[in-house]
Parts: C-alpha cells; structure tokens; sequence
C-alpha cells in the first residue's frame, strides 16, 4: 500500500497524493483566483468612482465658466444696447440738426 506525500493517506494508483490532498489543492486554487477577480472588481469600481467624481467636478467648473460669459455677455448687450439707443435718439438728431439737417 502507498501513502500520499502530503497527509500520508492510502494513495490509489500511481499517483504521489491523494485524491483529498488533490481536491484540497484544487480548492485552495480556485479561491485564490476568486481572491484575485474580487480585488480586480473592486479596484476597477474604485477607478470609476474616482473617474465619476473627477468628471463631475471638471463638469460642474466648465458649467461655472459657461454661465459667468453668458452673463457677461448679456450686460455687455445691455450696455451696447443703451449705448445705441442714447445715440440714436439724442446724439445724432443733435448732430444732424448743427449740420443743418431738418
């Protein structure tokens, strides 16, 4: 009779370990690989959440300098507006009337 190498059981075969030595190996293999794709997992969920709230802030300050223009460029046509208005119903009919215009 032949004992396994690893816990010194019957050994069927020719083999040099047992079938639960084999069995335990196995296991122990699949749950380091487990291991290994729930660390992926929660490396790669990290990454995104990390990329999510980057996205969101660059976002948030693209929307900040969108709206400081649009607004400074609605006063500017307040202001251009008021400049022309003034112009056409004070300034030129002055002009026009030291020109000798009626």
């Amino acid at each position: 009779m032949r004992r396994c190498i690893e816990c010194g059981s019957e050994v069927i075969d020719f083999d040099k370990t047992c079938t639960a030595c084999r069995l335990a190996e196995w296991r122990d293999q699949q749950e380091q690989a487990q291991r290994l794709r729930e660390r992926a997992y929660a490396l790669e969920a990290n990454r995104s959440a990390y990329l999510g709230r980057k996205r969101a802030v660059r976002d948030s300050i693209r929307a900040g300098v969108v709206t400081a223009v649009s607004v400074l460029l609605f006063l500017a046509l307040i202001s251009a507006t008021r400049d022309a208005m003034r112009y056409e119903w004070e300034t030129k009919p002055a002009l026009l009337k030291h020109n000798g215009v009626k």
